[in-house]
């Protein structure tokens, strides 16, 4: 309340409480009480309360009409009499109560007067800061701001921005004015700092003029001295002056009358009393105490004295002394008193070369005026000036600024005299010095001023004519679009950019229309395939909650399901499906939903009780925030294709199975009569099984081809992964095709780097791999030409690239080379043959060991197969699978066919093979870890009773079991080396495989051993099954839980264990772990449950088999794969028991 009626007091004028002196001018004080006032208003207008909005509206009309009364009394009483007014910050508040008393006025008048007021308030408020900014002296020149201050420019900036915030303005014109006032306000502070920078110029020079002038008037003083001085030693020449008496007196009258300078001579002894002077009455004066006597006779040189003012006459005067040495030796001192006015002619002569109003003063060292111009007698012998700064009396030389007579600021210049310790001093009104410069400048701003109020009522005025009216047509005109009244009405004229936005805007209308009709027909047509389509499909809306409910789905929903719309809508898929075929949709939809992807899945459902198979796909739908809030849903049944499927895998499998073994006895049989086994062959004979050798051969590729194809599709290619040297894999390869290689007379060439290359993956497949490139190369490169084949490293990847020079690959082919059945030359006719299923299988094979396959071709130069893998740098980097503990043979061969086929009839009746189609291979895979060793005698590069000899010697293998298995069997028999070989048995080939396992079973195992096994399976009628099936070839001891099987691997030795997963006190996946630790080897496992090991458990174990997939014989079977692991060792369990 205190500050209100302060700032109403200061507004108005009251008097004041405690001096009753009314107001008199708009100074800082009054502004900063009208600002106050004026905050408090914005505080009311724009309150919550509509009583506040009244007061306040009413508080900065009161401002306004007080602000309006101090401005007319001013103008008529102070404004006319010459005094200056300080109108700026006068309007500047009268402005601002005005946009405050129109604030809630609601009318278009009141919204644009109230604007313009705001306008004027920041015009004023912002040149003021900018000034501050620049140069704040400037701003006291400017007409009318001699008293804003710079905390009264940023309150009155601030409360014209919250006004321009608490109520924006909603026209156009509005928003771009201040626009224009913000950018051409600086440039009027501008132009003040410019002429400000013009007012110290001017000072500059006028300084410059007031040392001038200055310099000359001490020189000029200084020369009357001098010519005293002068006087004064040409008197001292005349001998009457050596002597006091009265011919010194007269000469001294006579010189004194003579020079205008002096007012008096003298003669002055050394006790200071007066020898000689032109009157009787300074004879008797005494002037021994005088300073400048005692400092004459101390110095003996020439003095002036201080500057001697008379109290009554105020009359000034100076005198002088230069000493006189006497004859007789002592010495006086000759002087005279030199009359101040005599100096007055050099002011006035002064005075008349300076600027009008120009003061030169005369002042001692105390700043006593002793001369001064123009002439003012009152103030001789009074301090110069009233208020006199401290410059005036220190001996620096620069220039400064001080208040005259009346307080008017000067600039004045010293200097000081040079026989004196006075001064003189020069000044000049400032006001004259920048009063045209400040002239000029008010002019400028007053143009600027009108200039920028044309402008901004231009800009208005031409604003509303040229942008605002047609904006407010277009305006009109788009609100008749949006009611779909297409006619241009008005605007079909308009030129420049209305008429272009116009016709855009007309342009898009129709646009947006054309836009809606094919928006409708496309829905229309989607709502027709939608509702139409065969497959069953729906809409299902995501709910903020995470929940899924649906909104609508086809006939085809409704048929396959038996539900309406009305019995789904707005439920969820759990709701809807009872059981988990709705938890499997909602959990497929929250898949899709976070994926923010197309996701497809099968699922089995029951349909009108009868089990079916679909294909659904989800396909998330995103609002225009990118946020999922629909997912479409579109279920195919699939029953009949996987019905298709099916049978499709069984006839392959079928029909493969039942054509691979007759094809393999048959191939092996006419391998055996190719060489001579049955005896002799004509040339006919031998070209014709040869044919038939070769295209049974290519039956058995084909076979295995389609096989692979069918795993790969079905997903059932199972891969035994490990560390693999790809060099020995792709020797080994090119060794097994070196006879196919030779029937087309091409020779296959290895490059290999020096260090071993790993990879990790599944040998037999990878060879597979290399072996169908190799082959295909060789069959398409000409006779007499060489296959290249190399094994390097590109990077952190192991590269295999097979190179030929054949015909290449052509262009249009290129794209297929990698599909099933594809041919480059599809036709009857084509000379090479072959499936077109070896590059697919490759593609398969290598993507499945996180590899690459690509070639290079250039058509007539061959073409370049590229395989690449990832690269095991360290062996030990590689995770092993689990090992093979079945007995190792190692199967000496030199066809690879035939070799193949033993290997894998071994394989089937329990061992683990290795194949090596030359001595130099098999020497090379004789290690410790083989067991028995197959030896025909018929090998590439040398003879198999050579190689047997030569694994005799070595100690690794000087006990193995050597059976000979050739042609030449009986032969070999009866060679007189064979006696001391040590073979365990000569076979002829065809090789009864039952047989040949026999053998290695009875050599493997020694005598009295049975197998001893470990059945962990809580129901006991299985158990019985159990043992029942496995006693012909082993001993079974059961156990019902995981504590009695423990209990029994304490107490008894085992050399298998089959577990079952769910037991009635655990898991029997825990036995593993006991199953590894025993001793003094570990105890092979095979895991036979109703549930499906994970991929991660199955390769603990030896095998992994379900129930409800597997067969007691399929059981048996793998029982007896793995009786051979420990019929090679003797069995653990009969050599823990003494049996062995």
């Amino acid at each position: 309340m205190v500050a209100v009626l302060s700032g109403l007091n200061a507004t108005f004028g009251w008097p004041d409480l405690n001096t009753a002196a009314p107001a008199s001018r708009f100074d800082a004080a009054w502004v900063d009480g009208a600002l106050a006032l004026l905050a408090a208003a914005w505080a009311g207008v724009y309150g919550p309360m509509r009583s506040f909005q009244r007061a306040g509206a009413a508080l900065a009309t009161l401002v306004a009409v007080g602000c309006v009364a101090q401005l007319l009394t001013f103008a008529y009483s102070s404004g006319i009499g010459g005094e200056q007014l300080a109108y700026a910050p006068a309007l500047a508040v009268l402005c601002t109560a005005l946009a405050l008393a129109l604030a809630n006025v609601e009318s278009s008048l009141a919204e644009n007067l109230r604007q313009a007021f705001r306008l004027v308030g920041v015009a004023i408020a912002v040149f003021a800061l900018a000034l501050y900014a620049m140069k704040p002296a400037a701003l006291a020149a400017v007409a009318g701001f001699g008293v804003v201050s710079l905390p009264s420019a940023t309150a009155l900036a601030l409360l014209h921005l919250a006004i321009g915030l608490a109520r924006q303005s909603s026209t156009l014109r509005w928003r771009i004015a201040p626009v224009g006032v913000l950018a051409l306000t600086p440039l009027a502070a501008l132009t003040v700092y410019f002429a400000s920078a013009e007012r110290d110029i001017a000072l500059k020079q006028a300084e410059t003029r007031l040392a001038g002038l200055a310099r000359l008037g001490v020189e000029q003083q200084d020369a009357v001295i001098e010519q005293v001085r002068r006087t004064l030693v040409f008197l001292a020449r005349f001998a009457e002056i050596r002597t006091p008496g009265p011919a010194c007196d007269a000469t001294l009258a006579r010189f004194a009358s003579l020079y205008g300078l002096t007012s008096s001579l003298f003669v002055v002894g050394r006790s200071g009393e007066v020898l000689c002077a032109p009157r009787r009455a300074e004879r008797s004066v005494s002037l021994g105490d005088r300073d400048y006597v005692r400092e004459a006779f101390a110095a003996q040189s020439f003095t002036v004295s201080g500057y001697i003012v008379t109290k009554v006459q105020r009359r000034a005067s100076i005198a002088v002394v230069q000493p006189l040495l006497l004859p007789g030796g002592g010495n006086v001192l000759i002087g005279a008193i030199i009359n101040l006015e005599a100096l007055g002619d050099s002011l006035d002569r002064l005075s008349a070369g300076g600027d009008r109003d120009t003061v030169l003063t005369l002042v001692d060292k105390h700043g006593v005026v002793i001369a001064r111009r123009p002439d003012d007698r009152d103030q001789i012998g009074a301090p110069a000036f009233a208020r006199a700064p401290a410059e005036m009396l220190t001996a620096s030389k620069a220039a400064f600024e001080g208040p005259g007579e009346g307080g008017e600021p000067f600039v004045f210049v010293k200097r000081p005299l040079a026989f004196s310790e006075g001064r003189l001093i020069v000044g000049l009104p400032k006001r004259q010095i920048v009063e045209p410069i400040d002239a000029r400048m008010n002019r400028r701003l007053g143009l600027i001023s009108i200039l920028l109020a044309a402008s901004l009522a231009l800009g208005v005025l031409g604003a509303e004519m040229l942008v605002l009216r047609p904006v407010r047509r277009l305006t009109t005109y788009a609100q008749r679009l949006q009611g779909d009244d297409s006619e241009e009405g008005s605007l079909a004229g308009a030129r420049g950019e209305i008429g272009m936005l116009s016709r855009a805007l007309t342009a898009t209308s129709a646009a947006i229309r054309d836009r809606e009709r094919r928006l409708v027909e496309a829905e229309a047509l989607f709502r027709g395939l939608f509702d139409h389509s065969p497959d069953s499909k729906a809409i299902v809306r995501v709910e903020p909650d995470g929940a899924f409910r649906l909104e609508t789905w086809n006939d085809a929903a409704v048929h396959a399901s038996g539900l309406r719309q009305d019995d789904v809508v707005g439920r969820t898929p759990a709701e809807i499906f009872p059981g988990g075929t709705g938890l499997a949709l909602e959990a497929d939809l929250r898949t899709a939903v976070e994926a923010r992807q197309p996701f497809s899945a099968e699922r089995e459902a029951v349909m009108h009780g009868a089990p079916a198979a679909y294909e659904v796909v989800y396909v998330p739908l995103k609002d225009a925030d990118g946020r999922v809030e629909r997912v479409f849903v579109s279920a195919r049944e699939i029953s009949e294709r996987k019905r298709v499927e099916r049978m499709k895998t069984e006839f392959v499998s079928t029909v493969s199975h039942e054509l691979r073994t007759p094809l393999t006895s048959i191939a092996g049989s006419l391998g055996l009569l190719a060489e001579g086994v049955a005896g002799p062959l004509g040339d006919k004979a031998r070209h014709l099984i040869g044919i038939a050798h070769a295209n049974s051969l290519r039956l058995v590729r084909l076979i295995n081809d389609i096989l692979d194809i069918e795993k790969i599709e079905a997903g059932r290619m199972a891969f035994d992964l490990g560390p693999v040297a790809l060099e020995a894999l792709v020797e080994d390869a090119v060794t097994s095709l070196r006879g196919y290689a030779q029937s087309f007379d091409v020779q296959v060439e290895v490059l290999c780097g020096p260090e071993p290359i790993i990879v990790r993956g599944d040998a037999d497949r990878l060879s597979q791999v290399a072996t169908n490139l190799i082959s295909n190369a060789i069959k398409f490169s000409p006779k007499g030409e060489t296959v290249t084949v190399v094994v390097d490293v590109d990077g952190a990847a192991a590269r295999l690239r097979v190179r030929d020079h054949g015909p290449g690959v052509p262009i249009a082919f290129r794209p297929h080379v990698f599909s099933k059945f594809a041919q480059a030359d599809g036709s009857d006719s084509r000379r090479k043959g072959g499936t077109g299923l070896g590059l697919a299988i490759v593609k398969e094979i290598v993507e499945r060991h996180a590899g690459s396959v690509g070639f290079v071709s250039e058509p007539g130069e061959g073409a370049e197969f590229q395989v690449r893998l990832p690269r095991v740098r360290d062996e030990r980097e590689a995770t092993r699978s689990a090992p093979d503990r079945r007995p190792c043979i190692l199967v000496c061969e030199d066809d690879a066919i035939i070799g193949a086929i033993l290997s894998e009839q071994l394989s089937d009746a329990g061992f683990r093979t290795i194949l090596a189609t030359t001595v130099r291979s098999a020497k090379a895979a004789a290690t410790g870890d083989v067991q028995a060793i197959l030896v025909d005698l018929r090998l590439p590069d040398g003879h198999g009773i050579t190689l047997i000899r030569d694994l005799r010697a070595s100690p690794a293998t000087a006990t193995t079991p050597i059976i000979v298995v050739s042609a030449e069997a009986d032969a070999g028999r009866r060679d007189a080396r064979a006696a001391m070989l040590d073979v365990v048995a000569w076979l002829e080939k065809p090789v009864d495989v039952q047989r040949l396992s026999s053998l290695l079973r009875d050599r493997l195992r020694p005598r009295g051993g049975r197998p001893r096994i470990l059945h962990v399976e809580d129901d006991a009628d299985l158990c019985k099954v159990v043992a029942a099936a496995v006693m012909p070839i082993a001993d079974v001891v059961s156990a019902r839980s995981l504590i009695e099987a423990r209990a029994r691997l304490v107490d008894t030795a085992f050399d298998l264990a089959i577990i079952d997963v769910a037991l009635g006190d655990g898991s029997g996946l825990e036995l593993l772990a006991d199953l590894e630790a025993t001793t003094p080897r570990p105890i092979p496992a095979i895991i036979f449950s109703a549930h499906d090991v994970d991929g991660d458990v199955a390769p603990q174990a030896a095998a992994a088999l379900t129930k409800s997939r597997t067969s007691l014989t399929a059981l048996v079977d793998a029982v007896k794969r793995l009786v051979g692991q420990f019929d090679s060792t003797g069995g653990e369990a009969a050599r823990r028991t003494g049996l062995a």
